[in-house]
């Protein structure tokens, strides 16, 4: 799904560059939601490259992996695969970023539930809030593989 951006990206020499994607799940009860507040107004011009939208069903999902999603039986993947030239041909990188928060900021303000996928916290507390229920299950199985804290030390999920 990605690979034809990639081999466009690759071709203009912008691969390389710096691309803040962002991809949430969204609950069906809240993309309708979604769509007025994100895309119809904040994302009008669009992100400079696709925007995907999938439906997913929560009974396809293994329950034993970490991936945190909404809690209903259907939800979407929003991915926004910003694909711009690097500054000062294209947007800053932290103007990027900036817009992604903005983007989550809203949700929360919303009260859409969102799920962010392969999310980056520096707090132990937004990661607990991000696993929720499953918090509990993914700490003790981090205790018993990895007790010692090495492997993945730059999420920030564990200290040592």
């Amino acid at each position: 799904r990605v690979y034809p951006t990639e081999r466009t990206l690759r071709s203009l020499g912008i691969w390389e560059a710096p691309h803040p994607w962002l991809c949430i799940f969204v609950p069906k009860s809240r993309i309708a939601q979604f769509d007025t507040i994100i895309f119809k107004k904040n994302l009008a011009k669009g992100v400079g490259g696709p925007m995907l939208l999938y439906p997913m069903h929560k009974s396809k999902w293994d329950s034993r992996f970490s991936t945190s999603i909404p809690d209903e039986d259907v939800f979407y993947l929003v991915a926004l695969l910003r694909s711009n030239f690097p500054y000062p041909k294209g947007p800053h990188i932290e103007t990027q970023l900036r817009e992604n928060e903005e983007i989550l900021s809203l949700c929360r303000a919303s009260g859409i539930q969102m799920k962010q996928y392969l999310p980056h916290f520096t707090r132990q507390s937004d990661w607990e809030h991000h696993f929720g229920e499953k918090w509990r299950h993914f700490r003790a199985m981090k205790n018993r593989y990895d007790p010692q804290a090495i492997l993945a030390p730059g999420q920030a999920i564990f200290t040592r």
